[in-house]
């Protein structure tokens, strides 16, 4: 997070320096996973307090001096504070994913990297739908949105108090407004926060209110000048319960930020009125070393700590090789403070001053354009390097690209962990591989299903459409990822086959939640199908889901409980129907996207095998074990993916996976026949 940017040479306050070492500190030890600290992500909420005191200090400063605040130099010290550094991190990050990351990996990158250099990566993110607190392929700029809320707040908060200056309103005039524009901003955030959290935790609207309590403030600061030692004293201590309580007590399901924001931003506020006119006694323990150095390298080991975690990840099994990492974050943060920032900032940089660092904002943003371009480049490269080398191999061998076309499916799939086992690199065309993004379930079943804020679907009948018996498939969308099988087992076999699906809404009657907020929708939705499947009485019921997904519960063991409940009761309401119930079992999650795994220069398919694991795989046993109690036949699909505990990404020329947790389509219809003899749906008798 970026600091103040000063106008004229003025001592920086100890307090304030400890506060930032603080602050960073929290959000650097969440996301290296410390456990019981899931809420340093509100340091970065300190971090906004603080800037929105010490710019509007600055601002008012310089209108209280000269009458006037000068828009230009202004900007002028922005760029110079916070583009060197910021750029150069950029341009690290592109020249690492283009040595060492996946060209479809790189892409993503460099398109995150190009919204970030023009401070817009919170929209960026928030329009993707990127979950801040999801595991896994996590943008390693997605810090930057952070920069991206204070540079949108700059652009308006100067205006505002310039245009006051001009028409010579009083501060009080100014303190209205900002006053009602930080009371609408939370408003705002409250009610955001609840319709669309991803949107909430990276609005700008929605954040300006913690910028802004630290606006008002500064503000107020002549008026706490006169505050005794003793409220001083209370303040820090107040302070600091309410920033660490917020630390210990917040988590991925906290709803963040509305009202919970207020919590460590009126506690930072509290620490920061402390120091106002004189340090308090506590205050002056922020202010000794070493928190006031690592204050100044602040804003250099946010910008670095993101980029080595996530880049760094693969590299790190064990907590002593995350230290490494947090270690190697301190030392790049210490050599881009002393060589990069400072340079910038104490104009040491030649034929550079004054209002002429403006310039720095388009060499910035030219700089990553070049960057993003030279690392695509190099990228696309080593790719086709590595794809004719695979050209030449598969010349030599044209029979391992047959398999997939074989009917008997395990013995493809065991000649494809054969091959994967001789170290045979990934064919360089793949049948579905470029229509990876495309090749998914909805394809056939578009507007056929409901999504997660939906309670209804439509049902589109498939299959046999003249057939008398009817199949339902009911589920989330591992329901759907086996429904186009279904519906060709359906055309053979002469039944019609009737989805009823939600994505991320399991059939079972089990507490859930989606992306770790509330989903009121999915029970509601689960009632409406029950009400459906009675009024359809099929001839049998094809049940599917992703075990374990997201189930409520405070350990392992409860959760998996919540789920054998789940089972054991909708199972058994289902049988009540019809006596033809088939509850097909689980896959694994792949560890990496396949489009990343199969398009990086030199992988294998030994790289890109799927081991047999993880809450989907350890819920089939429970599943099974609940299903079959309850009168239902169980089915084992692992078998259709899996042989011997591995899953390979690729058969042949077909990839298997679409993305971490779902088939491809293409491979769905090549099991179809197979999955057909296993669910055997024989007409029940009436």
């Amino acid at each position: 997070m970026t600091e103040q940017t000063q106008a004229r040479p003025r001592a920086k306050r100890g307090d304030i320096q400890g506060l930032r070492a603080l602050a960073v500190g929290l959000v650097v030890v969440a996301h290296a996973g410390v456990p019981g600290l899931d809420g340093g992500f509100v340091g970065v909420d300190v971090f906004f307090v603080l800037s929105g005191f010490l710019i509007t200090g600055l601002l008012l400063a310089e209108g209280e001096r000269t009458g006037r605040v000068s828009i230009a130099s202004f900007y002028a010290r922005r760029a110079r504070r916070i583009l060197p550094a910021a750029t150069l991190v950029l341009l690290a990050v592109l020249a690492w994913a283009a040595w060492q990351e996946p060209v479809t990996r790189l892409e993503s990158i460099r398109s995150d990297a190009l919204w970030s250099s023009v401070f817009l990566a919170n929209f960026h993110f928030a329009s993707i739908g990127t979950d801040y607190f999801a595991v896994g392929a996590e943008s390693p700029v997605q810090h930057y949105w952070s920069l991206a809320v204070e540079e949108q707040f700059y652009l308006v908060w100067p205006l505002i108090v310039l245009a006051l200056l001009l028409v010579r309103a009083r501060r009080r005039v100014l303190f209205g407004v900002l006053a009602s524009l930080t009371v609408a901003s939370l408003a705002w955030s409250v009610w955001l926060t609840h319709s669309s959290p991803i949107e909430a935790y990276f609005s700008s609207p929605a954040r300006a209110h913690e910028l802004g309590i630290g606006a008002l403030l500064a503000m107020a600061a002549p008026y706490l000048a006169g505050m005794g030692d003793r409220l001083r004293n209370l303040l820090v201590v107040v302070g600091l319960a309410m920033v660490l309580a917020a630390t210990l007590g917040y988590d991925a399901t906290t709803a963040f930020p509305s009202w919970n924001a207020l919590l460590p931003v009126l506690g930072t506020a509290a620490l920061v009125a402390a120091g106002c006119g004189r340090e308090a006694q506590l205050s002056r323990l922020l202010g000794r070393q070493p928190l006031r150095y690592l204050g100044d390298l602040s804003y250099s080991i946010y910008l670095w700590h993101w980029p080595v975690l996530i880049l760094g990840e693969q590299y790190a099994d064990t907590h002593l090789e995350t230290a490494g990492l947090l270690v190697l974050t301190l030392v790049l943060s210490s050599l881009s403070y002393h060589f990069v920032e400072q340079p910038f900032q104490t104009g040491r940089v030649p034929k550079l001053a004054g209002k002429r660092f403006l310039v720095l904002w388009p060499a910035s943003l030219a700089l990553v354009l070049v960057g993003s371009q030279l690392a695509t480049s190099y990228g696309d490269a080593a790719l086709e390097r590595s794809r004719q080398e695979a050209a030449a191999y598969y010349d030599k061998h044209p029979e391992a690209l047959r398999s997939a076309q074989r009917t008997d499916i395990e013995k493809s799939l065991q000649d494809a962990l054969r091959l994967a086992d001789e170290g045979a690199p990934v064919p360089p065309q793949l049948k579905n591989l470029e229509r990876l993004g495309r090749d998914v379930w909805q394809g056939p079943f578009r507007g056929c299903y409901a999504s997660f804020p939906d309670t209804t679907a439509k049902i589109c009948p498939a299959g046999d459409l003249e057939a008398e018996r009817t199949v339902v498939v009911l589920g989330d969308s591992h329901a759907g990822m086996w429904a186009p099988a279904v519906t060709a087992i359906g055309k053979r076999e002469g039944f019609t086959v009737l989805p009823i699906l939600k994505v991320g809404c399991a059939p079972f009657d089990v507490p859930q939640r989606n992306k770790g907020t509330d989903y009121p929708e999915c029970p509601e939705f689960r009632d409406w199908a029950m009400e459906q499947v009675r009024e359809i009485r099929p001839d049998a019921i094809v049940v599917a889901h992703r075990g374990l997904l997201e189930v409520e519960g405070d350990s392992d063991e409860e959760r998996e409980e919540r789920w054998r409940d789940g089972v054991s009761e909708t199972v058994a309401e289902l049988v009540a129907i019809t006596p033809v119930v088939k509850v097909l079992g689980d896959i694994p999650t792949a560890p990496a996207e396949p489009r990343d795994c199969l398009n990086e220069a030199g992988a294998s398919l030994e790289d890109c095998v799927v081991a047999e694991e993880g809450a989907e795989i350890r819920s089939n046993p429970i599943t099974r074990e609940a299903a079959t109690a309850a009168g239902a036949d169980y089915v084992d699909s692992t078998s259709l993916i899996c042989q011997q505990g591995r899953c390979p990404m690729v058969v042949g020329d077909v990839v298997t996976y679409r993305d971490k947790a779902h088939l491809s389509l293409s491979w769905t219809k090549i099991i179809s026949r197979r999955l057909g003899e296993l669910l055997r749906l024989t007409p029940p008798s009436r």
